[in-house]
């Protein structure tokens, strides 16, 4: 399936957040803090123009995955799949376009009990540098890299 990624649009903000947080919950990871819907739309607008280059998946008229780069600091800051949607190539197209946006080096971090996501990123060649306790919550992260010609 060819995914088509378009450059996000204000419009688009608070569905890029209700999908947020729907691909959050289908982890069935719990947190101290959940982040509702106004608190991530409220992120993605403190971040994006000016630190996020936010990038989306739409079909049948509305928002199915996102990809939020901070290309300045090579960081992949989010990636999220509807949950439906999950396993039909899209996260591998979203992640190849932040490869092809900072193509030298990519950090992220992710939830060290979110399995799935951890396997996907070593799956595409990120390797595990360490893990960490989260600086405001109790859960740990894990920190991933990856480097171009580096498997």
């Amino acid at each position: 399936m060819p995914v088509n990624v378009e450059l996000t649009k204000e419009e688009y903000l608070p569905s890029i957040a209700r999908m947020w947080r729907a691909s959050i919950t289908s982890t069935g990871i719990r947190y101290e803090k959940e982040d509702s819907e106004t608190d991530l739309l409220a992120k993605l607008r403190e971040h994006w123009p000016d630190r996020w280059d936010l990038r989306v998946v739409r079909a049948d008229n509305r928002i199915i995955a996102f990809l939020a780069c901070d290309v300045g600091a090579n960081v992949l800051a989010q990636i999220f799949v509807a949950p439906e949607r999950q396993r039909e190539g899209i996260g591998t197209a979203l992640l190849q376009l932040a490869k092809e946006l900072m193509p030298d080096r990519i950090a992220l971090w992710t939830d060290s009990r979110n399995r799935r996501a951890r396997n996907f990123y070593e799956h595409e060649g990120f390797r595990l540098l360490r893990e960490v306790k989260h600086p405001s919550a109790a859960h740990f992260r894990a920190h991933y890299e990856w480097c171009s010609g580096v498997r």
